[in-house]
């Protein structure tokens, strides 16, 4: 998925999603739209960057086992 970033010399581009992570480690963006706007990086708070997460698991199989059947009806 595509999305909007500003390079270091304040140009705007699109690059795909997968890529975010090997350009910010590579110091070529300054900042990227997220959701909410636009992030700083250095400033803004990013994936990674905090602790344990204490909350619920919300992408967990939500009580589902693999050892269970499943039957889906039609």
């Amino acid at each position: 998925m595509n999305m909007q970033v500003m390079y270091q010399d304040n140009k705007i581009g699109q690059i795909d999603s997968a890529l975010l992570d090997g350009m910010l480690d590579s110091h070529k963006i300054k900042m990227f739209m997220r959701s909410d706007g636009w992030v700083m990086v250095g400033i803004a708070h990013m994936r990674g960057e905090g602790g344990p997460y204490d909350g619920v698991d919300r992408r967990g199989m939500y009580g589902l086992s693999q050892d269970m059947n499943y039957h889906i009806s039609y």
